[in-house]
């Protein structure tokens, strides 16, 4: 019996992904990828996350969005990895990313970029005619 816990996503451009993987300081890989949970299953991704030389997350395109797929049972006995609100931090960043490059396409300057005490971000954009 498998341990993958899965959860569906909004997250559609690999691209963006990327960068907001490389944005909280997460390794990738897209090559050859899979998951191993704590029975021993093996499951190939379209895309691993790494941390400490580990493949801890994956990702696997559905044909409309990318679903984020681990074994948490694995981070229990890892205390260098918190799972605590990582899949938060992943849409968070992957959020702040699209409206980034959305506003610069569309024509606006980001001017500010601010974390709030309250873990939110909040991002001003301006654009002159």
């Amino acid at each position: 019996m498998s341990h993958f816990s899965r959860i569906t996503t909004n997250i559609t451009d690999l691209k963006i992904l990327q960068q907001s993987l490389t944005d909280l300081n997460f390794e990738y890989s897209t090559q050859e990828s899979h998951l191993q949970d704590s029975n021993g299953n093996i499951e190939y991704m379209d895309m691993v996350v790494k941390k400490n030389g580990k493949n801890i997350i994956g990702f696997s395109w559905n044909g409309k969005e990318y679903t984020f797929i681990s074994d948490f049972d694995l981070w229990k006995h890892n205390h260098e990895i918190c799972q605590e609100n990582i899949i938060e931090k992943i849409l968070q960043q992957y959020a702040i990313n699209c409206i980034t490059e959305v506003s610069h396409i569309e024509g606006f300057k980001t001017i500010n970029k601010e974390k709030l005490q309250d873990g939110s971000i909040k991002l001003i954009v301006q654009r002159w005619n």
